[in-house]
């Protein structure tokens, strides 16, 4: 049995130009569904990131699988097509489909709603019997829901060499605008502890990249991944709310634990903002604090900031490319407010007629889809691109580099590339 796994191609790529492999890490989706494939079935598997690898258009398989998300779901149902009209059974799964599942299910012979770590045997077994079904849906209910050890060996060479590992999957925070909690429920789901211990150890890493999308929002199992980390001696850099540095014995355990980055989404500088899309965790007048407090511990933070957001004008927009200079934000990235279908504020949005278009294609976090309340799609745009052409003028990036004293040409070379993504950003118009 012969069977391709495919990561397709968005936009998101395209802004990344010759610093690709240096800002790009292994994303694990498709190496741990190769990894559920049956090994009494003796299949010859084939690894497809379309973001690195050059397109797989050519060969015969028996099972083509593609996972995408929103602002790849076009290119991921072109895929479909092509290799259904080669005789390939095509499966679909991801972040799309699981939250737009009636979609999906008219370009794939079977879609996957929801993790597979128990389904996608199933699938084998029912394709094997014949009976292959439309549509599977995760059911579990358990409280840790085991990981195979991802088939690293068939990842793509074309990354940053640091191993990618993920604990836990969910998040319990509530954001409206986030499709995580829609995916996977309030509570998440979590790998068992040593289990993730053993896999790191099998890496024998001195870094690795946590992928948890919020690995401190279950307190009490970040307590004891962090302890259990310790001794392994290794750094990791990964995703953090800001107040975990209100929680000393957390914050302690992510100090000790060789935490070396921290990428945290502030979104707005406006509390209003915040409080209007439930982002509960943020408080803007802690905001320089926070930092400060990652600073004293020699932890450069990487800043998420959202434009177009309902309380944002020209002028606030602009006014947080200098605030983020006040807090000593060491990396920031912006990105423009995008309603992602099957979250809360998609809903509200189309109910409110401010939906600009259903091109997936644009739903990028670069392009603007919706009717802001204070400027026009075109205005955001362009106020947009002003906040990364501003963020990176040379005298701001050598600014930053004294934040921390650590890590300082890792740091220059970061916002070089993030200078040099910018300028793609502009010349592309978004």
């Amino acid at each position: 049995m012969r069977i391709l796994f495919i990561l397709p191609y968005d936009n998101t790529y395209k802004y990344k130009g010759c610093f690709t492999k240096s800002i790009s890490y292994a994303p694990l989706t498709l190496s741990v569904l190769a990894a559920l494939v049956p090994q009494n079935l003796h299949a010859e598997i084939k690894i497809i990131d379309e973001g690195v690898d050059k397109p797989c258009l050519r060969g015969n398989y028996d099972i083509v699988a593609i996972t995408c998300v929103t602002s790849s779901a076009k290119r991921a149902y072109k895929l479909c097509k092509f290799w259904k009209e080669r005789g390939s059974y095509v499966v679909l799964g991801g972040v799309h489909p699981t939250l737009m599942s009636d979609e999906a299910t008219n370009y794939a012979d079977s879609i996957f709603v929801g993790f597979a770590e128990e389904t996608f045997p199933q699938f084998f077994k029912d394709y094997l019997d014949g009976t292959p079904q439309k549509i599977y849906r995760h059911k579990s209910k358990c409280a840790h829901l085991p990981l195979p050890i991802p088939r690293r060996d068939l990842i793509s060479k074309k990354y940053m060499n640091i191993p990618t590992v993920i604990a836990n999957r969910g998040c319990m925070n509530q954001c409206s605008y986030c499709s995580i909690n829609k995916l996977w429920g309030k509570d998440g789901l979590t790998r068992p502890i040593d289990e993730v211990i053993h896999e790191i150890k099998t890496l024998n890493p001195k870094r690795i990249i946590l992928l948890d999308p919020s690995p401190t929002s279950n307190e009490e199992y970040a307590i004891q991944f962090f302890q259990a980390l310790i001794p392994l001696k290794i750094k990791w850099s990964g995703l953090s709310t800001i107040d975990v540095v209100k929680k000393p014995k957390l914050f302690d355990l992510i100090i000790k634990s060789g935490c070396e980055g921290i990428l945290a989404g502030f979104e707005s500088i406006n509390s209003v903002n915040l409080l209007s899309v439930d982002k509960k965790t943020n408080k803007v007048d802690e905001y320089k604090y926070a930092v400060k407090q990652f600073h004293q511990a020699n932890i450069p933070v990487l800043g998420c900031f959202v434009a177009g957001f309902d309380h944002d004008t020209k002028e606030s927009l602009l006014d947080t490319v200098d605030f983020i200079d006040e807090i000593g934000i060491d990396l920031p990235r912006f990105s423009i407010l995008t309603p992602f279908p099957g979250t809360t504020m998609y809903d509200r949005y189309i109910k409110n007629n401010r939906i600009l278009t259903k091109d997936w294609d644009l739903y990028d976090t670069m392009h603007v889809v919706f009717e802001p309340k204070n400027m026009s799609p075109a205005e955001l745009q362009k106020i947009f691109l002003e906040m990364w052409k501003r963020s990176y003028a040379t005298k701001k990036i050598l600014n930053r580099l004294s934040n921390t004293q650590k890590n300082i040409i890792i740091k220059l070379g970061a916002n070089l590339g993030f200078k040099y993504y910018a300028l793609k950003i502009r010349k592309a118009g978004g």
